[in-house]
């Protein structure tokens, strides 16, 4: 990579990304198209890009404009044909650097130990071990689900403390899922601490 960076997704440029998306995510993992273009245009979440020069190598979805100020990454990938060459990590770096002055990141991801298929099981545990490389860790003593997906919630604090995190992740994740999906569909999250605490 010679002259890499990230670059704001226009809401124009979404159908586009959009057939990567449906390629890349099962259809439970994403908005609707109308949906997520909607949320783009109204700056709910944002769409970033991660070029070489003039091309487009990898794209994430992000809710970032919460009053929180904690990110969750909500789709990120690679484009197939640049996939192992360590794309994704320079990508999240560049994120990293992007929003250094939020609380934390956060990503979702599914739980392995679910998994129906050895592939799918495999495909879990890497997408897992990629974020502790990166600096992720996952929030132990919670129940989560988004949309009816079991989930493990990662975090990568940037300013708040991981006690800050791991404390109040269910109002954090309450308010950025409020925000997307408003008081019609908020129930369709589910977080229950393990320990009993709120």
């Amino acid at each position: 990579m010679s002259e890499y960076g990230i670059r704001r997704m226009k809401p124009s440029e979404l159908w586009g990304f959009y057939k990567h998306i449906e390629q890349d995510f099962s259809e439970d993992e994403h908005a609707p198209y109308a949906v997520l273009y909607e949320q783009l245009q109204n700056g709910i979440q944002e769409g970033w890009v991660f070029c070489d020069g003039d091309r487009d190598l990898a794209y994430s979805i992000c809710a970032a404009s919460n009053a929180n100020e904690f990110v969750l990454v909500s789709l990120l990938a690679v484009y197939p044909e640049y996939r192992g060459r360590g794309i994704g990590s320079v990508f999240l770096k560049a994120m990293n650097e992007k929003f250094a002055d939020k609380q934390a990141i956060l990503v979702e991801v599914e739980k392995p130990e679910l998994s129906k298929s050895a592939e799918d099981r495999s495909s879990r545990v890497k997408r897992i071990a990629f974020y502790e490389r990166e600096g992720f860790y996952g929030i132990p003593g919670i129940d989560y689900a988004i949309w009816g997906v079991p989930m493990h919630i990662m975090a990568k604090p940037m300013i708040a403390s991981k006690e800050t995190v791991d404390d109040g992740i269910g109002q954090f994740i309450h308010a950025i899922y409020l925000q997307l999906m408003g008081e019609r569909f908020i129930h369709k999250m589910h977080f229950v601490r393990l320990d009993g605490e709120i």
